[in-house]
């Protein structure tokens, strides 16, 4: 039986008493500061004994919240403790302890970092360029426990861009009221990115030589072309201006076939292969259908790209 009433205590977290007629004091102080969101035995008394050390981490209450404080009663602290603690307690001190707890001002530097932070590692353009986050503005400095200073998250909308206006709530401790502050800020994305040097006209493709490196804020319009290759040997579907960037929409793949091209006619007829030179009526691209003019006859026909200045005819 003893050994089964000791098994029953360790898994309840009750304590027992290390000497047969060890007591333990417990002197109740009649102010006590909370700095974390639970007080303790510790917080609220001094503790002696042989036992002394089994007491301090026992719960009394939660702490009060921010808008006012409480008296605990020695009668209530002495139930708390009886059921965590077998052994003899002697209650001395204060009848009662009043309890407020300690609030601090939450730092404008921990709110923008976590603001920084969190734009940083939730941007989806942070392989585009350099992020530079500006003019960070917060609504106001709570206070909170001490222990809540150590939990700030941020929190943004689904639909943010993190360009621009961008702002968040910053969520400050834990628990299912934590202080809300907004924080607003800009944000800009600086890139090095292919400009044009010169004009190119509609329809041309974009040679190396038509383009330049250039540092920009590209925060307008993220999506535009970062690399040379990436723009270099296509087409303008519209007049591209001296130093501005290029956008995807802005361009398209050259052709495979460009209208005015010369290119080969080619016929099959069983094993026999029947070619002739034609000039291409329209641009295309492979597998597209295009009207070529037969150069030898000056008919036109229609054709299939099969390859780069090769197009295939039924007869």
């Amino acid at each position: 039986m003893p050994v089964l009433v000791l098994v029953i205590c360790l898994i309840c977290g009750i304590f027992i008493p290390t000497g047969a007629f060890a007591v333990t004091t417990v002197n109740l102080k009649a102010e006590a500061t909370i700095v974390s969101k639970t007080m303790t035995l510790s917080d609220l008394a001094d503790i002696s004994g042989d036992d002394a050390g089994l007491l301090p981490g026992i719960v009394i209450a939660k702490s009060p919240d921010k808008a006012s404080d409480m008296n605990i009663s020695a009668q209530t602290v002495e139930t708390r403790i009886k059921s965590r603690y077998l052994g003899p307690i002697l209650m001395t001190g204060a009848h009662r302890c009043h309890v407020v707890s300690s609030r601090v001002e939450v730092s404008e530097e921990a709110i923008k970092k976590v603001f920084t932070k969190e734009i940083l590692r939730n941007s989806p353009w942070k392989d585009t360029g350099t992020i530079e986050i500006s003019d960070i503005r917060i609504s106001r400095l709570p206070k909170v426990l001490q222990a809540d200073t150590k939990t700030i998250q941020a929190k943004f909308s689904s639909f943010e861009k993190y360009l621009g206006f961008t702002s968040a709530t910053i969520l400050i401790g834990s628990g299912p009221y934590p202080e809300r502050v907004n924080v607003t800020g800009k944000v800009r994305l600086l890139s090095e990115i292919p400009v044009v040097k010169a004009k190119v006209a509609q329809g041309r493709i974009i040679a190396p030589g038509d383009l330049t490196l250039k540092s920009c804020d590209i925060s307008p319009n993220p999506n535009v072309y970062i690399r040379l290759e990436d723009c270099a040997g296509k087409r303008a579907k519209v007049t591209l201006r001296e130093g501005s960037p290029i956008l995807p929409s802005q361009v398209e793949r050259k052709p495979d076939i460009l209208k005015g091209e010369m290119v080969v006619i080619e016929a099959r007829v069983d094993n026999l292969v029947v070619r002739d030179k034609g000039i291409a009526m329209k641009d295309g691209y492979l597998n597209e259908s295009i009207n070529v003019k037969n150069v030898s006859s000056g008919r036109q026909v229609v054709g299939t790209i099969i390859a780069a200045s090769l197009v295939q005819v039924e007869l």
